[in-house]
């Protein structure tokens, strides 16, 4: 007997609201383990409103959702940190403890979870190479240029292979380089099983390999 896998995201009718104003409406979406969708459209149109509402910022405000296994209307408040445990996030504006060093900061999601600090650092180190980073680890993320904050950012969101990473136009105002060690990071992530939202207003390499949605008129087509 076979058991269904559930999916890591399930939304039935979803609408999502930001300020009493309802942003978007009548969203029907499943993604299951390892699937990499492209979410386009203009700035403004609700790209972000959904990502913040797939990581429990946002409550739907109609419908049902569901995020690896967790509903999110309503979230409990207890539930907010296993929720996020499982997920890697990217945003457009990067937060990082800004005391802390770069290689504290990358490996930050293992402190939290309970990891050796020999293992946070092996992995930190490792995640910082592949980041193009290594020159970095002792630096604070304020001394770091806009490209590098993003790589670091990207780097702390996939460094505990999180079972889904959102990410909400992870190649804004980039250079070149930084968005192309982005994508080969995305890409690695993906081959080891990572579901990915990307969000994003720019064509990228990686449409190749993932499925493309667009929002249109409040609506997820």
């Amino acid at each position: 007997m076979t058991t269904e896998r559930k999916p890591v995201v399930l939304l039935q009718n979803c609408a999502i609201s930001n300020g009493g104003k309802t942003v978007l409406a009548g969203l029907d979406l499943i993604l299951q383990a390892g699937d990499f969708l492209i979410i386009e459209g203009p700035t403004g149109s609700g790209k972000t409103s959904l990502v913040r509402a797939l990581y429990g910022h946002l409550a739907p405000s109609a419908g049902y959702g569901e995020v690896v296994g967790i509903s999110l209307r309503p979230l409990p408040t207890h539930k907010k940190p296993l929720l996020r445990r499982k997920l890697g996030v990217v945003t457009q504006q990067p937060m990082f403890l800004e005391e802390e060093s770069v290689l504290d900061n990358v490996a930050l999601p293992l402190h939290i979870a309970g990891v050796p600090a020999s293992e946070c650092r092996a992995r930190g180190t490792k995640a910082l190479l592949e980041a193009g980073l290594t020159g970095a680890a002792l630096r604070k993320p304020h001394e770091l240029s806009g490209g590098e904050q993003a790589r670091l950012q990207m780097a702390r969101a996939l460094i505990h292979s999180p079972v889904l990473l959102l990410a909400d136009e992870p190649f804004a105002h980039l250079d070149s380089e930084s968005v192309e060690l982005i994508e080969s990071l995305l890409s690695f992530a993906h081959t080891r099983g990572t579901a990915i939202v990307l969000t994003t207003h720019r064509p990228t390499e990686l449409a190749r390999r993932a499925k493309k949605m667009t929002v249109r008129e409040g609506r997820l087509v």
